[in-house]
């Protein structure tokens, strides 16, 4: 499936009523006989049960949250249901406008893809990425949502970054990095001193600063996130928060300009800007 209009490619393949038509039909036999579907963008968001329909930039979606049918619709499912997908996710900061749709419909999982990179999914559901970039996982398995805050706020979701030739196994959770890395090293770290993104919507800003963080002698790094100062709503904005656990690993390639980051703690929370952001020396 190509890219493009989501909306166009499911309502080709579904009937008004939302029932199968003939060729879906048949391209569901095909998968069940062990086919492969693929999508590229649009045709990557279609693969969930429930798709970005007409989705708008992560920053209006954290702020006015989703609505049924506009922001999200029923994608076609081949991915499963417990797999929620979104792409270009690198490049365009998407992973923030990912939370609120997995919490309205109650996804554990999402995955989502950057460009010039494919996630291949196998019969047994694990996910094996491949390409240029990489894939991020969200987890919101442990997230819990504070309902008495105003505004979009998540607390415990935990974030990792896949890169080419790492695998993931939904049914067990495990990670298994890429054959050419190696386990990045907590007591000699390459980054010291605090970690912040003033931009963390940025074009992989996200990866960047999770994998500094691995490598690093802090525990915690903050990115936040804020729109036009001229622009409507100009002082709300979020605070991201990223800290290492446990459970948090960083792996490297001496080979390649690679990393993979899995497992570090991510909470959300709405934020105030004071006005003006800044003023002309």
């Amino acid at each position: 499936f190509t890219g493009g209009d989501q909306g166009r490619i499911t309502a080709a393949l579904r009937h008004a009523d939302g029932g199968n038509s003939a060729v879906l039909d048949a391209l569901w036999d095909l998968y069940r006989r062990g086919g492969v579907i693929a999508g590229t963008s649009a045709g990557a968001a279609i693969m969930s049960k429930t798709m970005f329909y007409e989705g708008r930039a992560p920053l209006p979606t954290l702020r006015d949250g989703i609505t049924d049918g506009r922001d999200i619709a029923p994608g076609l499912g081949f991915i499963g249901d417990e797999v929620f997908v979104d792409q270009h996710l690198l490049i365009r900061g998407r992973f923030a406008r990912m939370l609120p749709a997995m919490l309205a419909k109650h996804y554990k999982l999402g995955l989502g893809i950057d460009e010039n990179t494919a996630a291949v999914v196998a019969p047994d559901r694990s996910i094996a990425v491949i390409g240029y970039k990489g894939a991020l996982l969200l987890d919101l398995g442990q997230a819990s949502v504070d309902a008495a805050r105003t505004g979009f706020n998540v607390t415990g979701a935990r974030i990792s970054y896949l890169d080419s030739g790492d695998r993931y196994d939904p049914a067990s959770g495990r990670f298994t990095p890429g054959p050419d890395k190696e386990r990045v090293d907590p007591a000699d770290p390459s980054y010291r001193g605090p970690l912040f993104a003033a931009d963390i919507l940025g074009n992989t800003a996200v990866a960047d600063l999770l994998m500094k963080l691995c490598d690093s002698d802090q525990a915690r790094a903050t990115g936040i996130a804020f729109g036009d100062p001229a622009g409507a709503a100009a002082d709300r904005g979020f605070e991201f928060t990223f800290t290492r656990t446990p459970e948090s690993e960083g792996w490297t390639s001496n080979r390649a300009d690679t990393y993979s980051v899995y497992r570090v703690r991510m909470d959300v929370r709405p934020v105030k800007l004071a006005l003006p952001l800044y003023r002309a020396e």
